[in-house]
């Protein structure tokens, strides 16, 4: 049994040495080609995990490119009339005028009101009662 214990570990030994020597040698021949390998490597991971999705977003967003800018520009008004609106806001003589404008439309109401009132006064004579809201 001795002996075929040697045997056999001399087999191993053996083996073990042959396959150290595959090994650098495959290690040794993917380093002299590692100027070819790397890149293209490095290529294909870029065109298949990166180059595609970012494809593929860009043309879901040209496609949403058209209702994004519509958006933009109906946004982009309102806000300039907003602008404008609270620019002339801050001006005094603007406020002025307005005031104005709105004493002589209230003024119009009262008259309209009060004509209206004496016409309908004039066609029934008989008294309304007063409106109680009890």
């Amino acid at each position: 049994m001795n002996k075929s214990l040697r045997q056999l570990i001399s087999f191993l030994k053996g083996f073990r040495s042959s396959m150290n020597k595959s090994l650098r040698r495959l290690i040794s021949f993917g380093l002299h080609w590692a100027p070819l390998w790397a890149p293209l490597v490095l290529l294909l991971q870029i065109t298949f995990l990166g180059l595609r999705p970012a494809l593929q977003e860009h043309s879901l967003l040209e496609a949403h490119r058209v209702g994004v800018e519509g958006r933009h520009n109906t946004s982009e008004k309102a806000y300039q009339e907003a602008k404008k609106i609270n620019d002339a806001w801050q001006d005094p003589i603007f406020q002025a005028r307005q005031e104005r404008i709105w004493f002589w439309e209230a003024n119009a109401r009262k008259a309209k009101l009060k004509a209206r009132l004496s016409q309908e006064g004039e066609g029934d004579s008989t008294p309304r009662p007063p409106n109680d809201s009890r």
